[in-house]
């Protein structure tokens, strides 16, 4: 049978009219957007531009082998030299102008290969010579450099097998030796002439040529102009073209001239100007830890206070300090708590050490076991006559005197009468510590490259010369910091000073406080800043390969593309 099918009316053509012509809308409009999208811009990196910062002081040897007694010195060298090795952020040993390393088995000989591809600014290649020749100068009787650095290098002996291959032979093993390679090469073709006794006179520490990602353009009293180096070896052309250092007297100098548009950053802002920074709608804040500590040095021979040899007091002592109130109040925050005589993120430190906590009921228990207590009940502790009174010598600088006082208000809460006794740096060093006259001093450690505390605790450090200030005399401390010298495996360094560390917060030769804060303020108009643990102030440029002041526009699909590689 023929089946009849009833004919489609209109409104179901109606219907199939108005679904086509919704796709083809649809079509369309993700056609058009898709378009748009493609034509839409947004702004990134741009190669080019000045960036120009703002530093307190001035520049004497832009040299690495003398910028050790200046900051700012030390700051720009880190741009224009480079070293066979350098530090990465917690102070682990990477490659630089050496390619690779091997040491012998007794740990006596280094051999380095030098990479391809280094160049001086000149475009003269950097070769095995220049490793040499740079040792030779710091090992000569007349070099006018830091007499520490002459004294580590002067009995390593040096040849040069090949032009980059360089040997050195150390007359015993001493494990903090590749530390000491991150100084930076000097140019043998260009200072071979010059008198070593003449070496800080000669025209090159102002206008020198090193190995780095930025030349010297110009040096005068008032700026250093830095220029990327188009040869340099490393991976990351910086944005950058151009870095301009400014010199002012202080600080607050430094950012009236950011207020007047002459300085894109400020390095190194201390506590005291951080409303100022915070007020200031156009500045970015960056901070890092930096291998820095400030604590508290006891002296354990102390002629005033023979008491301070009982390590219940010393503790009592610890116990006592809001280290977090600290930090919080005096500081504003510029600062991170310390347990240990190491480095915040060093790999000397373990992290599951002994830490001391804020318990004031636990050092007030502590002095009554030591015969401490308040007879008279005039707030200070006596113990057969004698009244728990102790000085405590600071440097004659705003932030550590306000520290000190703040220490001698939370030791009076537990009845330590503490009077702070400010010095001048030099008279702080020189005519107090070095001969141990001294109860407690407030001092700041640098804790930069390798983590081997042998200056500051062993015991051969006591005497006149040395920097046990605190006279610590342990002597299984003195066996691990002697083994740990001698033991070039960083595990075995490890366990070593894992078990120093233990023995610092037992006996507690000194108070940890805080690692200091480093911070650097750039303007907004400054992009990819980034800024993580540092060795040193001249470690905020880890990250200047991503630093840009220019940008530019390209559409979306182009910047999705170069983020993607």
């Amino acid at each position: 049978m023929t089946q009849i099918r009833p004919p489609r009316s209109s409104h179901s053509r109606l219907r199939w009219q108005i679904v086509i012509a919704g796709v083809g809308i649809l079509l369309v409009a993700g056609f058009l957007l898709q378009s748009a999208s493609a034509y839409e811009t947004v702004l990134v990196a741009a190669s080019g531009g000045t960036f120009v910062e703002g530093v307190v002081g001035s520049p004497r040897y832009l040299n690495p082998l003398l910028s050790q007694g200046n900051r700012v010195d030390a700051d720009i060298v880190s741009l224009v030299f480079s070293g066979l090795t350098r530090m990465d952020e917690c102070g682990s040993i990477v490659p630089d102008l050496a390619s690779s390393w091997e040491i012998s088995p007794d740990g006596l000989t280094y051999t380095f290969q030098l990479r391809e591809g280094a160049f001086w600014h000149d475009g003269v290649p950097v070769v095995a010579e220049d490793v040499a020749f740079t040792v030779g100068l710091l090992q000569n009787p007349d070099y006018p450099g830091p007499p520490w650095l002459a004294d580590l290098w002067r009995d390593v002996a040096v040849s040069v097998p090949a032009d980059r291959t360089v040997i050195f032979q150390l007359p015993e093993p001493y494990a903090p030796f590749l530390s000491y390679t991150d100084l930076g090469v000097v140019p043998s073709h260009l200072l071979q002439g010059v008198p070593v006794a003449e070496l800080s006179q000669a025209p090159f520490n102002r206008l020198p040529v090193g190995s780095g990602p930025f030349s010297v353009l110009e040096n005068d009293l008032s700026h250093v102009l830095l220029a990327v180096n188009p040869s340099f070896y490393g991976e990351d052309r910086p944005y950058l073209e151009e870095i301009e250092f400014r010199f002012y007297r202080d600080l607050g100098e430094a950012l009236r001239a950011h207020a007047r548009g002459e300085v894109h950053a400020i390095s190194d802002i201390t506590s005291e100007y951080m409303p100022e920074v915070a007020a200031d709608a156009s500045l970015n804040v960056y901070s890092a830890p930096v291998a820095r500590m400030d604590l508290v040095l006891v002296n354990l021979k102390s002629a005033g206070a023979t008491f301070l040899e009982d390590p219940r007091l010393r503790r009592a002592l610890m116990y006592a300090l809001d280290r977090d109130r600290l930090v919080g109040r005096v500081l504003e925050g510029q600062g991170l708590v310390a347990h240990a005589p190491f480095a915040a993120c060093s790999w000397a430190l373990d992290p599951q050490g002994p830490t001391f906590s804020y318990d004031p009921q636990q050092a007030k228990a502590l002095l009554e076991e030591a015969g401490w207590v308040d007879l008279d009940g005039d707030g200070v502790r006596e113990n057969e006559g004698r009244r728990l009174a102790i000085s405590l010598l600071v440097t004659n600088e705003r932030r550590p005197r306000a520290v000190a006082q703040e220490l001698a208000r939370q030791w009076a809460a537990v009845g330590a009468a503490v009077s702070t006794v400010p010095l001048g740096f030099s008279d702080l060093i020189e005519n107090q510590l070095e001969s141990h006259r001294f109860d407690l001093a407030l001092v700041e450690l640098s804790l930069g490259g390798d983590p081997d505390p042998y200056a500051l605790w062993h015991s051969t450090q006591i005497e006149a010369g040395g920097q046990n200030y605190s006279a610590f005399l342990d002597r299984e401390a003195d066996g691990l910091l002697e083994a740990a010298r001698r033991q070039w495996d960083l595990e075995a360094r490890k366990e070593m000073y894992s078990r120093f560390q233990a023995i610092f917060a037992e006996k507690l030769p000194a108070l940890p406080l805080y690692y200091p804060v480093y911070t650097y303020v750039v303007d907004k108009a400054v992009h990819g800043v980034e800024l993580g643990p540092m060795v040193d102030a001249g470690d905020r440029f880890r990250s200047v390969n991503q630093w840009y002041v220019n940008s530019r526009k390209v559409r979306v699909r182009e910047a999705a593309v170069d983020a993607g590689g």
